[in-house]
């Protein structure tokens, strides 16, 4: 039986695919983060934020709602 505390490392997870149906692109590279539980995803998108806010700051501002909201929900 595998120990499930045991880093597991990069894997795959998840499948991407686009809301409208159209392709992904086969060669690109994705990282799936899951806010409402990991904390490290949580930092991640703190340091996202900062890095995209001067470019896309209304990304920026979503992103920084979502943080919010989950803390407040003590998530």
């Amino acid at each position: 039986m595998a120990n499930n505390s045991e880093p597991k490392g990069l894997y795959g997870k998840y499948r991407i695919e686009k809301v409208d149906g159209s392709p992904v692109d086969p060669g690109a590279v994705y990282f799936t983060l899951r806010l409402d539980t990991d904390p490290h995803a949580r930092a991640a998108i703190k340091a996202y934020v900062e890095s995209c806010k001067r470019e896309e700051p209304k990304l920026a501002k979503d992103l920084e709602k979502i943080l919010e909201e989950l803390k407040r929900s003590n998530v």
